[in-house]
């Protein structure tokens, strides 16, 4: 079951750190499964599973150099995600996806959404037709 969200306008707002700070890496997929925290999963075109570990309380993904996860065109779809497609974010111990604008659509489980919590096994997808990504979140150690 899908659960939207919505939170306070200052809730929203990802922190803005004020010292000068050189400028961060993008993320990069890798061909080997994490093990711990949350990731996502996808195929290239090769059929190759690839994964991307979230490592940043937010991240910007979407078509253009200047997100954090830049969507290439090794993956089916990318021609349908906006330069800024959507945001993900950890919020209160859980990771919530956030389209960028109106014009950018986002699915999971088959079902356009805006902000929404995300367990694991979702199935995300940028774009009607974009890019298809599984959320993956390691077992907590108890």
């Amino acid at each position: 079951m899908l659960r939207w969200l919505k939170r306070k306008a200052e809730e929203q707002k990802v922190e803005a750190k004020t010292q000068e700070l050189e400028p961060i890496a993008s993320l990069e997929f890798v061909t080997e499964q994490p093990t711990d925290g949350a990731w996502l999963e996808t195929e290239d075109l090769n059929g190759q599973k690839i994964f991307l570990p979230l490592t940043r309380p937010s991240i910007l993904i979407g078509a253009s150099d200047e997100c954090d996860v830049k969507i290439s065109e090794n993956l089916k779809g990318v021609d349908k995600v906006n330069p800024k497609h959507a945001r993900m974010e950890q919020w209160r111990g859980r990771w919530v996806i956030v389209p960028f604008d109106r014009n950018s659509p986002v699915f999971v489980n088959g079902k356009r959404t805006g902000e929404n919590f995300l367990r694991d096994s979702f199935e995300i997808r940028l774009g009607e037709e974009g890019v298809k990504f599984v959320f993956r979140e390691a077992k907590k150690q108890e």
